[in-house]
């Protein structure tokens, strides 16, 4: 009889078990995970539309290298209208509008392009040229040595050091990076010829030779 009174202790201890709150085997609806939807995919870009953008960006960079930035920033709007992903086209959008003053929007462009492509080498320049255009040469030398690096080969980054040189009285800094141009680039020499940058520097011996 013992045994059996020992048994039904023992069911009813275990049916109260169960009815204890977090002992219940019912799985819980997480409707959070329930109401997550996958985002839609990003619909293809039409191939003629990047054929478009990459149109009016060589239309642009000519009219930008025309020196005829206003038309050359038109062309660029229409480049990024086609295809708003063309990165490249933001940097040269950003230092024709450099050229025109608007220097803020113009490195907010510049360095949209970076964001997106880091180590975009026309930016680099670009960028070292908006703060030339400024007179800020410590950055703009920052940048025209982040271009070298990333293109070794860059003719006009080393002329732009040369000027700088040139502009802060280092004549002999101003001489090596020159020279540098000069090899990679012949032409830099009718440039240096002309340009204030080497007013002081014209009548030196070293010069002359560069140049000649």
């Amino acid at each position: 009889m013992q045994g059996n009174k020992l048994t039904v202790i023992l069911l009813i201890l275990l049916g109260v078990l169960l009815l204890l709150p977090g002992c219940s085997q019912k799985a819980v609806p997480d409707n959070k995970s329930q109401n997550i939807q996958p985002l839609p995919a990003a619909p293809p870009l039409d191939p003629g539309k990047k054929e478009e953008s990459e149109r009016f960006w060589a239309q642009g960079l000519k009219l930008y290298e025309q020196y005829q930035y206003k038309e050359a920033a038109a062309n660029f709007d229409k480049a990024i209208a086609a295809d708003p992903d063309n990165y490249k086209v933001y940097t040269a959008k950003g230092i024709s509008l450099c050229f025109e003053g608007d220097y803020a929007g113009g490195m907010a462009l510049i360095q949209k392009t970076l964001d997106r492509k880091p180590g975009y080498v026309p930016a680099l320049y670009d960028m070292a040229m908006a703060y030339k255009l400024q007179n800020q040469l410590d950055q703009s030398l920052s940048w025209f040595e982040k271009t070298i690096q990333g293109d070794p080969q860059n003719t006009w980054s080393y002329y732009g050091i040369a000027t700088i040189y040139a502009d802060k009285g280092k004549t002999q800094e101003s001489l090596n990076y020159l020279e540098k141009a000069v090899k990679l680039d012949p032409e830099v020499k009718a440039v240096a010829k002309e340009q204030d940058h080497f007013a002081q520097m014209r009548k030196l011996p070293e010069f002359q030779a560069l140049v000649r």
